[in-house]
């Protein structure tokens, strides 16, 4: 009796398992336009599939779960966007994916971020530790943010963009240069600058010159890149001088350092290696960590033929 029993609750799971799985889109066009037609938010999952362990954790603990599913069915379309490293994807479709990465500031994985229909930001999470609570808490907090928008959004002038700071100063700070639209608008109804916004758009503004420009060179045209990241640090407005260096040395200097030292093979090779990157750390690093960047660099180097040796190994 007792066997028969678990064997129609097991059969009863496996009949239901399939209706409480969680259904992910893959392409934001159709993500948005699920999510106007059906009036929900969006959930965009930014993960790296074959690749991050926290990933597949975030996945097994809070998003595969009924209760995820259940929670989400009446309120979010869900967009996964799979940046992997070796299962292979289409270029074209690659380099959508990190499009919309840039987009949202998306540094670390997994991340996931909520946004209105439009796409809007309205709030996130980083890392794999989060539980389902943790996980809904967020989720509530971003449909909660949503109406306060649209509510702010039904006032004009002053009153409109002292209602939107309001609902700005509550972001997340690690989503904040997701947030230029909402800085945009908040300048636009406010001339006099009462909220200070004016400086943040205008360096918005900047930044995202700067990504169009850097969008006409692939990824491993890093001289090109360069000249256009020493162009704008030439003339960066000063809330994005900080912001510029961080982004050449994660985009061009690190990058270009690897490649060098991983085609190593002499001592000389290390020591070109090393001059490259003390030369950049002078321009790349803000005045008041640049001393304590450059030695630390410089320990990096203290013993070139170890670090020949060590690299040598690795290519056997």
């Amino acid at each position: 009796m007792i066997k028969k029993a678990l064997y129609t609750v097991t059969a009863v799971a496996a009949i239901i398992a399939p209706v409480m799985a969680a259904e992910w889109e893959t392409d934001i066009a159709k993500a948005k336009e699920r999510a106007t037609a059906e009036g929900k938010a969006i959930l965009i999952n930014f993960t790296g599939s074959d690749w991050c362990v926290h990933c597949r954790r975030l996945k097994y603990a809070v998003l595969d779960t009924p209760e995820f599913a259940a929670y989400t069915a009446d309120k979010y379309v869900l967009l996964e966007v799979d940046l992997p490293r070796h299962a292979p994807v289409e270029a074209t479709e690659l380099e959508k994916r990190k499009a919309l990465s840039r987009q949202y500031n998306v540094s670390g994985f997994p991340t996931i971020i909520m946004t209105d229909a439009g796409g809007e930001l309205l709030d996130g999470v980083v890392g794999g530790g989060v539980t389902y609570e943790g996980m809904k808490m967020c989720m509530d907090r971003a449909l909660a943010r949503q109406e306060s928008l649209k509510e702010a959004r039904k006032l004009s002038g002053e009153e409109r963009a002292a209602a939107l700071v309001a609902i700005y100063n509550e972001f997340p700070k690690r989503f904040e240069n997701a947030a230029a639209a909402l800085r945009k608008e908040i300048a636009e109804h406010d001339p006099q600058d009462t909220t200070g916004m004016q400086q943040q758009a205008a360096a918005d503004a900047q930044m995202q010159e700067l990504m169009n420009e850097l969008s006409h060179y692939g990824t491993h045209e890093y001289q090109g890149k360069a000249k256009v990241y020493d162009t704008y640090l030439a003339k960066a407005h000063p809330l994005n001088r900080v912001r510029i260096m961080e982004r050449k040395r994660a985009d061009v200097i690190f990058p270009c350092l690897n490649i060098m030292l991983l085609n190593a093979k002499t001592i000389d090779d290390i020591y070109t290696a090393k001059a490259y990157v003390m030369k950049e750390a002078e321009t790349c690093y803000p005045e008041d960590i640049r001393e304590e960047m450059i030695q630390a660099l410089e320990a990096q180097f203290a013993e070139p033929e170890k670090m020949l040796e060590g690299i040598k190994r690795r290519r056997r």
